[in-house]
């Protein structure tokens, strides 16, 4: 972009008030009301208009249309909160409501085991189904102003980019904080692998950064990657951006379950079953506040999220019914427009449901695996003009595959 621009980005207003340019740190401050800062222009009303308002049920529906599986009670959490959302936003701008008449935005917490669908639950949800701007971010990858990293004002720049570069639309937007466990600072209690890496430079310091985005803050972000002190930052309130964290919270079982006065060990509730992924949550697990901060957080970050859901593990069934669904159907497709047959037996597709299990990588381990035994018999049936078919089998405990010609 260039740097010397003067015109403000589509949407912007063009009041000189709405930019920083000074090369000083970005200046933060309570929410104004957002006609001091942008004023909405007709074409971002009608869009805002023409978002789909969906019934919960309706998104609900659409997200298992999709393809989501499982997750009944966090699906249907985050669909309301979705659904609230997106209504919120059309009384503001469509309706003109008063914003005192409204409650304020909601930011979710979404805790569970690793690969149980929360990060690809937001994005279906807010990508494909309400079209409402939305930016998933690794929260690892940021530290402390004046630090090493990127500055965690960018995550708004993501933000800004998924909007095609339009502000107005960006602070309707959804950012997603992926990772967010990985925020603990080094004086937290638990016992997880890992334990003693995290820094807190990038842990309190980030923290703190995101408390002031999270309580509705008016914050100038810079437009481009970059360190140029000197680029144009338009100024952007977060009182309508929805922040969800999603994070798998390794070891806050057990602080969560001695703080209710249970004990520690094998026989402690809420260990692993195996039929299932890591850990299960109840709701009383996360209620309790101080949980999380003896986990490594901010007591006062982690109020900021009106909702915190908890992601059940993974069953046999369920990865069963996702692996069938969104991973072999989408390669018996690939064969199909080569005009090749995939045949894969029942008995392997248990075989790499027993391996998430085991290895616990939840869904996002099931089209790896199924890839690793697929791989070779895939190389040579596209290699040969004669190939037909593709069998999977379990052979002397083996899974195998071979092509097959006439």
């Amino acid at each position: 972009m260039d740097e010397d621009r003067t015109d403000p980005l589509p949407g912007e207003a063009s009041n000189s008030d709405t930019w920083e340019s000074d090369g000083e740190e970005p200046s933060r401050g309570p929410a104004r009301p957002e006609e001091d800062w942008f004023l909405p222009t007709p074409e971002f009303r009608a869009w805002v208009a023409g978002l789909p308002l969906l019934s919960p049920a309706e998104i609900l529906g659409e997200l298992r249309a999709l393809g989501y599986v499982g997750q009944e009670r966090a699906a249907r959490a985050v669909a309301l909160a979705a659904h609230r959302h997106v209504r919120r936003i059309k009384s503001l701008f469509v309706e003109e409501t008063p914003r005192a008449d409204l409650p304020p935005k909601q930011n979710l917490l979404l805790v569970g085991p690793t690969g149980c669908g929360k990060t690809y639950l937001v994005e279906l949800l807010f990508r494909e189904i309400l079209k409402i701007p939305a930016a998933t971010v690794d929260v690892t990858a940021y530290s402390e102003t004046g630090y090493v990293g990127e500055d965690v004002v960018t995550v708004l720049t993501r933000l800004i980019y998924a909007a095609d570069g339009d502000p107005l639309r960006a602070k309707v937007g959804m950012i997603c904080l992926d990772e967010f466990d990985k925020l603990a600072s080094s004086n937290n209690r638990a016992v997880f692998a890992g334990e003693g890496t995290t820094k807190d430079v990038s842990g309190l310091g980030v923290q703190r950064e995101l408390l002031k985005m999270l309580e509705s803050a008016v914050i100038a972000v810079p437009t481009e990657f970059s360190h140029n002190s000197y680029q144009r930052k338009p100024l952007l309130s977060t009182a309508d951006i929805a922040f969800v964290a999603c994070g798998a919270f390794s070891g806050l079982k057990p602080l969560a379950h001695k703080r209710r006065g249970g004990g520690i060990g094998f026989h402690a509730k809420g260990q692993l079953s195996p039929d299932e992924i890591a850990v299960h949550y109840d709701q009383a697990d996360l209620e309790d506040t101080v949980v999380f901060q003896e986990y490594g957080f901010l007591p006062e970050l982690i109020g900021r999220f009106s909702r915190i859901i908890p992601f059940d593990p993974l069953g046999r069934e369920t990865l069963l019914e996702i692996l069938d669904r969104n991973v072999v159907r989408a390669y018996r497709r690939e064969f199909e427009t080569a005009g090749i047959e995939w045949v894969v037996e029942a008995a392997v597709l248990e075989r790499v449901v027993e391996d998430a299990l085991r290895k616990q990588t939840g869904a996002r381990g099931l089209r790896n695996a199924l890839t690793l035994y697929l791989e070779d018999a895939a190389f040579e049936a596209y290699s040969a003009p004669d190939a037909r078919r593709i069998v999977v089998a379990l052979q002397d405990g083996e899974v195998r595959a071979r092509v097959e010609r006439p």
